[in-house]
């Protein structure tokens, strides 16, 4: 089945991951995980709150058991020099957060900014 409602949520700012994560878990609950994708861009400060053994680690994993994909920005990992080791494996690496928000909102997805 093709999900029906594909979402593209923003993390720019450390203080308002967990937000972002929160709203990703509760769209998945309020409309099945079978019927949303759902990705979280971060960039800049939000590459911070997504990083492994951080405080939002758990509930990253339960989204990440869903399907929830996560990207965090090369230009913001290169100017914090930070690697795609320092977050879990399941989170990809795109070369420009911004852009990634952009291409998604061309393809037609919905924006979420916490």
């Amino acid at each position: 089945m093709t999900p029906r409602y594909r979402v593209v949520i923003h993390a720019s700012e450390r203080d308002r991951a967990a937000l972002a994560l929160n709203n990703a878990k509760n769209l998945i609950a309020g409309l099945g995980a079978e019927r949303v994708e759902a990705e979280v861009v971060a960039y800049a400060d939000g590459v911070e709150g997504l990083r492994a053994g951080g405080p939002n680690a758990a509930l990253m994993d339960l989204l990440a058991s869903y399907g929830t994909r996560f990207v965090v920005c090369a230009n913001t990992l290169r100017s914090r020099n930070l690697t795609a080791k320092d977050f879990p494996g399941y989170v990809e690496t795109v070369p420009s957060g911004v852009v990634e928000l952009v291409v998604r909102q061309a393809e037609g997805w919905c924006y979420i900014r916490p």
